[in-house]
């Protein structure tokens, strides 16, 4: 029987490469990754590192819409705290309007409550003029005033409210685009489980089998080598 030395080499080479395959398997297992650099998949790696782009821009102008939602929010609230004030003003006008209620005590107030909305409003509208001195013998001139505050307040209100239905609806496309883009990337980049924990059972069975038939013609080749000695 002959035994040569590429036959023994070819054994411990088929070994390495078997061993080899099932740490590039291994690999992807342990990191739930198909491709774990370029040498697994070059064009692979470059549509999964375009659509991990994508997904990020999506994210950020996911953020940057709720961003603005939440300032909105803010706003709202105070529109809806002049609201309020403007209304009781409202109320002081026209009491001032009755002989019988102290003009005084209502001219305290409504400069209590003008203070308080331009306070708001400077940094709602931007505006710390935005309601004029509200004088109590001219109930009137109080109420028209009032009222023009009001109607703007409520331009602005529902200027916001539009801005936060087609914002949330922003959110909603980009947050989609997240889920289907990243769905895709996926299939791309995420190993296969079933048919890499078949591929790792197929090469432990091969390398188990290598290693028999190398430690088979190594007793071969020591029973030939103790032949020829006798």
């Amino acid at each position: 029987m002959e035994l040569s030395v590429n036959q023994q080499s070819s054994s411990i080479n088929s070994i390495k490469e078997l061993q080899s395959r099932r740490e590039d398997n291994d690999e992807k297992l342990a990191s739930g990754k198909r491709i774990n650099d370029a040498a697994d998949d070059p064009a692979g790696l470059q549509i999964s590192s375009r659509l991990t782009s994508q997904i990020n821009q999506n994210q950020q102008l996911s953020t940057n819409a709720q961003d603005q939602i939440n300032y909105n929010t803010v706003q709202e609230g105070g529109l809806g705290a002049i609201n309020d004030s403007l209304q009781r003003a409202n109320e002081l006008a026209v009491s001032a309007g009755s002989p019988l209620n102290d003009s005084n005590a209502i001219q305290s107030e409504l400069d209590e409550l003008t203070e308080q909305v331009n306070a708001i409003a400077g940094e709602v509208l931007g505006d710390s003029s935005f309601l004029p001195p509200l004088d109590a013998t001219d109930p009137a001139a109080a109420q028209e005033a009032i009222t023009s505050a009001l109607e703007t307040v409520s331009q602005e209100a529902a200027a916001i409210g539009a801005s936060n239905s087609s914002l949330s609806g922003q959110v909603s496309t980009y947050d989609t685009a997240v889920v289907n883009v990243s769905e895709s990337r996926s299939r791309i980049q995420d190993t296969d489980y079933a048919n890499a924990t078949a591929t790792q059972a197929q090469q432990n069975a091969l390398l188990q089998s290598a290693i028999v038939a190398k430690k088979d013609d190594e007793e071969a080749r020591k029973g030939l080598l103790i032949n020829q000695v006798v």
